[in-house]
């Protein structure tokens, strides 16, 4: 399948999960409530999201011969999850532009953004515990959304203290994103798996997959940043103004003369505000040169080959539109 084809599928099954979240979290709510949890919560998830993660669940749950319909619920709390990530991650970042929009903090203040991540949370558990399906497997998705959430708290936690580190390594940064990114990204497909009542081996070997994806998900992050921008109003290399741990600055540091890795540590541990264009430019000159975002793109190729040699352990229904959208994690331009 081409990007476009893998796009339009990825569109379609998160449509699904978006209609119940409509229902879920009206976004027509009056009063108090609906201005600001409401309101606030659908002008993040409204400007633009993509809603990968809700169709990774559905299409998983589908491939292993489950209903879509009965893994909505679970999908819907995987969409609540990531965005409230996202939502504290800005206040966390000091982000200001999220999808080419004032970030919520921006537009409703601090104490607003971080009350309505909250309750995102308490919304997801809610719809996990009111899904219809059977007791046992409740405690299966609220036990893999659990850990989920933990996992990324602790990959956040490394993130956070590990900015502008001249010591950070490659295996710090993988260790970050297994727990920051991989955890997240593939509970996804395990809660599509459990609705589908998979058996323990094959929920383990999606759980597999994701120190693959995970990372390769990441990566591509890395090098988005740097090359056309994250919706950030089309600026370039906002993970250097906040002296982001990634793949790049680490691979950077391993193979920069002294000079040049004593300044790029300078660089990414500037204040976001006092971080200037020419400093960006120039750590991304650092990066071609030191091959660090070759060796970035070439690291998550590997990954997803590693991927599909896990995907056909697997006993998807169609395991090459697995292998594509894989291919895609690894390649695309947003």
């Amino acid at each position: 399948m081409e990007i476009p084809e893998i796009e339009k599928l990825l569109h379609d099954y998160g449509s699904l999960a978006d209609l119940e979240l409509k229902k879920f979290i009206p976004q027509e709510a009056e009063g108090l409530i609906g201005k600001n949890l409401n309101e606030p919560i659908w002008y993040h998830m409204g400007t633009g999201g993509k809603r990968i993660r809700p169709a990774f669940c559905l299409l998983t749950c589908e491939a292993l011969g489950g209903k879509k319909e009965g893994a909505l619920p679970f999908a819907v709390a995987v969409e609540l999850l990531h965005n409230m990530l996202l939502l504290h991650d800005d206040i966390e970042d000091g982000d200001r532009i999220r999808r080419d929009s004032p970030t919520v903090w921006v537009k409703y203040g601090v104490p607003n953004a971080v009350n309505a991540g909250d309750y995102m949370v308490g919304k997801a558990y809610d719809s996990i515990l009111r899904s219809g399906l059977p007791d046992k497997t409740k405690l299966k998705l609220i036990d893999i959304f659990t850990l989920t959430y933990i996992r990324t708290g602790e990959g956040q936690a490394l993130d956070i203290n590990y900015r502008a580190s001249p010591d950070f390594r490659i295996e710090d940064y993988l260790q970050i994103a297994e727990l920051k990114t991989a955890y997240y990204l593939v509970f996804a497909l395990v809660g599509g798996a459990i609705v589908a009542g998979a058996s323990d081996k094959v929920i383990e070997k999606i759980w597999a997959l994701g120190k693959n994806l995970g990372p390769a998900f990441q990566i591509r992050d890395d090098i988005i940043d740097l090359t056309v921008g994250k919706g950030r109003g089309g600026e370039i290399g906002c993970d250097i103004r906040e002296g982001k741990p990634s793949i790049l600055f680490a691979h950077a540091l391993s193979k920069a003369n002294p000079a040049d890795k004593s300044m790029l540590v300078k660089v990414m541990a500037k204040p976001r505000d006092e971080t200037t264009k020419e400093d960006i430019e120039w750590a991304i000159r650092l990066y071609k040169r030191t091959g660090s975002m070759d060796f970035a793109q070439e690291y998550a190729e590997k990954l997803i080959k590693d991927a599909f040699e896990v995907i056909d352990a697997i006993p998807l229904r169609n395991k090459q539109v697995f292998k594509d959208i894989a291919l895609y994690i690894a390649e695309r331009s947003k």
